[in-house]
């Protein structure tokens, strides 16, 4: 007797990249039943929630890092300037305890759109202006431990102007990529911010032909 090959059952049908708060354990979800802040400061709140398990009667204790009050979703910003270099800057991280080569990024405040944020932490981190600015879609940083959902925000920059970090941020220096050599700095470990990675796959339809011309409707916003 010749055995059927087995077929597998369709996937569920999910909404996807999408908050689902509190979600529901019956419908495979992880439940959220009660939550609480129990540590923050200027940049940071710890969360703990009591949770139920997807289609199981146990309940667990998960964390989530979320960002402080008073901020939203923060923005990545990819500088591109006249000639088409991608701007990068060098900082100490202390989580890591390494310096790396990133796109300037930071928290939004509230109220706050991605534009204007990106355009608030570029004149703070390099001293440029805005001249344009362009949206790449957004990312999920850890979805294992934060709620982070950033923004991808290219930006024409007019440079000249003087950086003026701030007193937390170890900034030592720029590096300008053609895009050609941030991708190849990607591939080869050279780059190893998972931001900065995230934003040169996002960037490769604009970069067809060696310069950046934005074709809008790509990615959702």
């Amino acid at each position: 007797m010749t055995k059927k090959a087995s077929r597998a059952a369709a996937p569920r049908q999910r909404v996807e990249n999408s908050c689902i708060d509190p979600g529901d354990a019956n419908k495979g979800e992880i439940q959220i039943l009660s939550e609480e802040t129990i540590w923050e400061n200027e940049s940071a709140r710890l969360l703990v929630a009591r949770v139920k398990l997807p289609k199981s009667n146990e309940f667990k204790e998960h964390f989530r890092l979320a960002h402080s009050q008073g901020t939203s979703d923060g923005v990545i910003i990819v500088p591109i300037t006249k000639d088409d270099r991608v701007v990068l800057i060098r900082q100490f991280r202390h989580p890591v305890r390494m310096w790396l080569r990133e796109l300037p990024r930071g928290a939004s405040k509230d109220g706050e759109t991605p534009s204007d944020a990106a355009r608030r932490e570029l004149k703070e981190e390099i001293g440029a202006e805005a001249v344009e600015t362009f949206a790449l879609g957004r990312i999920v940083t850890d979805s294992g431990q934060q709620v982070g959902h950033p923004y991808i925000v290219a930006v024409r920059v007019r440079e000249g102007g003087p950086a003026e970090p701030e007193v937390s941020e170890a900034i030592d220096g720029t590096f300008k990529y053609t895009y050609a050599e941030l991708v190849a700095a990607c591939e080869r470990g050279e780059i190893i911010d998972s931001f900065t990675i995230a934003a040169a796959v996002r960037l490769r339809p604009h970069f067809e032909t060696g310069r950046f011309v934005y074709r809008a409707g790509l990615v959702a916003t």
